[in-house]
């Protein structure tokens, strides 16, 4: 699990100086949680800590956005060994299984109404700087893409 700090803003931000006390500031967070937490419980606490801080003379208020559980598939399932079938007929390598930290929450939701896995395959490296200043995927990981969903798909009509 994680806490991030995703922004920090308040005061004059314009040209020049200012010399004076600010009267607000904001920070914006987020939480990627892991199996079996509660979303909604730990937005509570983290308000109860935040409140907490916050001196008598000042005054917090908290906006939540979207909130979504955490969503993991067992890799021995039988679409996760398809996948892992389609990622070697395809990379004629072993996959190599990692938990990867996203924020999709109909996810869960999806296995808990309709009880379907949802397979979630990241093709993008490190250097394609996924949600960074230029983010890039490269035409020769799209075209590996193509020949992924091909493969899954023959290996889950199986």
């Amino acid at each position: 699990p994680t806490a991030e700090v995703n922004g920090i803003g308040g005061g004059y931000q314009g040209e020049g100086s200012k010399t004076v006390i600010p009267r607000q500031a904001m920070a914006k967070l987020s939480f990627r949680l892991v199996p079996n937490q509660d979303p909604n419980e730990i937005l509570e606490l983290a308000a109860d800590y935040l409140r907490k801080q916050c001196p008598p003379s000042c005054f917090i208020e908290i906006e939540p956005g979207h909130v979504g559980p955490a969503y993991v598939m067992d890799p021995h399932s039988p679409h996760g060994q398809a996948a892992q079938a389609a990622l070697r007929r395809t990379f004629n390598d072993e996959p190599r299984l990692i938990r990867e930290g996203g924020s999709i929450p109909i996810i869960q939701s999806i296995k808990d109404v309709l009880g379907i896995d949802s397979l979630l395959l990241g093709l993008a490296l490190p250097d394609c700087q996924i949600h960074a200043p230029n983010e890039n995927f490269t035409v020769e990981n799209f075209e590996a893409g193509i020949r992924l969903n091909r493969a899954l798909l023959e290996e889950l009509g199986k």
